[in-house]
């Protein structure tokens, strides 16, 4: 079998400025830095990016405009409001879990800089797949499926909450669970299937979800 085609140079600089600015921020990161972590000449990276800020834009786009892309893709027309739900929080969970330093990015840029960089991409995501998930819940509302009191929006952002906190506090989570270092993938698969059923719970009236777990015994 033929060895793998080394990635291409744009891929290697997106990979090695996500592990430095996660690493050090974006104030600390020079191009310079950046291009030596890639194996690259500096120079190359205004070849594919005009400057350090459209470089970190492209970053945080290529994670989270990527995966909202790719989630809308994946949920075709018909399909049930929770099984949907379900199919949004496996691929968030996979889109993080594929891409280990960016959850540290995205906290650091949450907390150095307030989002400001990441606004473009959080309205990408208000208009897209954030949408369709208040529009999943709203569907599920009026077939009987999901309780009928709750607000979209944040029931939305409730049933994401609880993958975005295990992924972006894993540090701190690896040590309640009694890791040394990351979770073990076994283990952040278990923690995935609990964060379904856990948001899937807290969706569904509780005469279903009560008829839900006696139909799973």
């Amino acid at each position: 079998m033929p060895a793998a085609a080394p990635p291409a140079a744009d891929t290697r600089i997106l990979d090695a400025a996500e592990t430095l600015f996660a690493r050090q921020g974006f104030a600390a990161t020079t191009i310079k830095a950046i291009g030596a972590e890639a194996g690259v000449n500096p120079a190359l990276l205004y070849y594919y990016f005009p400057d350090k800020a459209r470089l970190y834009h492209a970053v945080l786009e290529r994670r989270i405009g990527g995966f909202s892309r790719g989630a809308l893709a994946s949920l075709p027309a018909g399909l049930p409001p929770l099984e949907a739900i379900s199919r949004l929080l496996r691929g968030y969970s996979a889109m993080m879990r594929q891409a280990p330093v960016f959850p540290r990015l995205l906290a650091r840029e949450l907390a150095d800089h307030e989002a400001e960089h990441a606004l473009p991409m959080i309205r990408q995501l208000a208009a897209g797949i954030f949408q369709r998930l208040c529009d999943l819940i709203r569907a599920g509302q009026r077939r009987g499926e999901i309780r009928a009191e709750l607000e979209p929006r944040f029931a939305a952002i409730s049933t994401v909450a609880q993958l975005a906190w295990f992924h972006v506090a894993q540090p701190a989570v690896a040590v309640l669970l009694g890791h040394a270092g990351r979770i073990p993938p076994k283990e952040q698969d278990r923690f995935t299937e609990h964060a379904v059923g856990y948001a899937l719970a807290a969706l569904t009236p509780p005469a279903r979800a009560a008829g839900r777990k006696r139909a799973r015994r």
